[in-house]
């Protein structure tokens, strides 16, 4: 008798088969099946390269942020030696973690708070208190571990495979849109957006994978000036979708955002036309660059019901303002906001008896494209 798990590891394989002009959604299942996310687990989020942050969030000596990466606490952290660092936040005494998930400041080392074990910057054990009679004991060969690190385009990506293929030769093909991350002079990173949303990563991913869903979730505030109507430039890679949704010209709130972001085709971003430029690199990197700013979106699961969305953006010093129909302003946190309501609700409907698959829309055609990518390394 097949299982609930090989039936859809059968059901993803499919796709591989099916015409890209005929797509369709998941079943149900991939989204509720905690055998299925094991799996994912093992095969997607301990192997592949994870965006984390940007350069900016440490830019000196001691400065750090603490990450929960699926199962693995991690502290990013910038060195003596000038080497910013993924170190696992596991005391290498008691398992007490040296870091809570979440924390972010200024140190010159750690120190476990369950007994006082301190470690420099580097992972290296600097000292133990009252460890001098055990005879095999030599802190020289003690260390916080260290996860694989490789810093692209100022962006922070982790892999948890410390045999990894490089990162970089897999995206030669964006190397040139994605040196805008690399920022204007005297960049800013905007305020950070860390939260845990309810729902199943997959749906943010398939969410940032498509702008078809501006004119739903979005309708007072995306939809006004980068309406779903005007998405265009469906492109792929191995390993990467993008698409773009232009500005609506010509619209007061559209004009008055362009103004704000003092945008023009030879600026620093140099975009010929004023767009969302949406790119996505598997299996949950999400960037969005736009007038004024380019932001990267993070999202790793923490189970099958739940996932992290961490998100930031760099542009010109000052603020961006946004302002709704009635001329309130708003921020970007209030567009992920918006999304974020939507994925615990695609939960909960993902859990009933009565959901199935369905047919997409063209404009959702990298959906299928990042299906049968996961396909290959799950089946």
């Amino acid at each position: 008798m097949v299982s609930e798990l090989e039936h859809l590891q059968s059901s993803i394989g499919a796709s591989l088969e099916r015409p890209v002009h005929e797509p369709w959604t998941l079943d149900p299942a991939h989204y509720t099946l905690p055998e299925y996310y094991a799996l994912e687990v093992e095969r997607i989020w301990k192997k592949e390269w994870i965006c984390v942050g940007h350069v900016k969030e440490v830019p000196d000596v001691g400065d750090f942020y603490s990450i929960q990466l699926v199962n693995e606490p991690i502290v990013i952290v910038h060195g003596a030696d000038a080497q910013i660092r993924a170190l696992s936040t596991v005391c290498r005494h008691r398992l007490m973690l040296v870091v809570e998930p979440g924390t972010r400041g200024k140190t010159s080392g750690f120190v476990c708070p369950y007994h006082r074990w301190a470690y420099k910057l580097d992972g290296q054990l600097k000292s133990a208190l009252h460890m001098e009679r055990h005879a095999d004991f030599d802190p020289s060969g003690i260390r916080l571990p260290e996860f694989r690190v490789e810093i692209w385009n100022d962006l922070i990506w982790v892999n948890l495979d410390d045999d990894a293929a490089p990162l970089a030769p897999k995206l030669v093909e964006l190397e040139e849109a994605m040196a805008v991350y690399k920022g204007p002079e005297g960049g800013v990173m905007a305020a950070l957006y860390d939260k845990t949303w309810k729902g199943n990563w997959k749906s943010q991913v398939e969410n940032n994978l498509e702008g078809y869903h501006h004119m739903g979730m979005h309708q007072q505030s995306i939809e006004l000036y980068s309406p779903t109507k005007n998405v265009t430039n469906l492109t792929h890679g191995e390993y990467w979708t993008r698409h773009q949704v232009p500005y609506e010209r010509d619209r007061d709130v559209t004009e008055a955002l362009l103004d704000e972001a003092n945008w023009s085709p030879d600026d620093w971003m140099g975009m010929e036309q004023p767009a969302l430029d949406i790119i996505n690199i598997h299996p949950g990197n999400s960037f969005s660059i736009y007038p004024g700013g380019a932001g990267y979106y993070s999202i790793w699961p923490l189970g099958v019901d739940s996932f992290q969305f961490r998100a930031h953006s760099i542009r010109p010093s000052g603020e961006l303002r946004r302002f709704d129909p009635e001329g309130a302003k708003y921020d970007s946190e209030r567009v992920l906001d918006e999304d974020g309501v939507a994925m615990a609700h695609i939960l909960n409907g993902a859990g009933s008896s009565k959901a199935a698959p369905g047919p997409l829309s063209w404009m959702e055609a990298s959906l299928p494209l990042w299906h049968q990518w996961m396909a290959q390394r799950l089946t």
